[in-house]
């Protein structure tokens, strides 16, 4: 969020009716306006995006590290070939949570810390072991402290 510094309105020139203070004045107050009409829709796209995921298929047939997830919020494997994954590329902000889904026929494993991938786009699970998910299952993960981590809702 972008910081301003604003000099208050010359009131004093305003109620000597000084029509050059009074167009500054009004040209504030719009510009005022208008930053913070952004700064919402900027929040307002930022919530949709969290709201509404990306979706983004993978036919993967190899092993992965540092898989470039896109953007998208829903991985979807749907491959028949078995592969590990080492990671996922680290979002710009804690918090992000991503879905990962499996059609295909091959057994997607997420693997624990894995040196393979990058520090910060490596996935820590509990207990500190490898997630095999097969296929019509699902992973979920939170991006939190520079790790993704399971979400275990039982």
């Amino acid at each position: 969020m972008e910081s301003l510094t604003i000099e208050s309105p010359d009131f004093d020139r305003i109620r000597d009716g000084d029509n050059r203070a009074v167009e500054d004045a009004i040209r504030l107050l719009w510009f005022v306006a208008n930053n913070a009409e952004k700064q919402r829709r900027l929040g307002d796209r930022n919530t949709a995006a969290r709201l509404s995921p990306k979706v983004l298929t993978k036919p993967s047939t190899t092993n992965q590290n540092n898989v470039d997830t896109e953007g998208a919020g829903l991985i979807v494997y749907t491959g028949a070939s078995a592969i590990d994954v080492s990671g996922y590329r680290a979002p710009s902000f804690d918090g992000a949570i991503m879905y990962i889904l499996v059609t295909g026929a091959g057994t997607i494993t997420h693997l624990h810390q894995s040196a393979s991938s990058d520090a910060g786009n490596r996935m820590i699970f509990d207990p500190a072991v490898s997630n095999a998910v097969s296929t019509n299952e699902g992973l979920i993960l939170i991006y939190y402290d520079s790790r993704w981590r399971e979400l275990n809702l039982s």
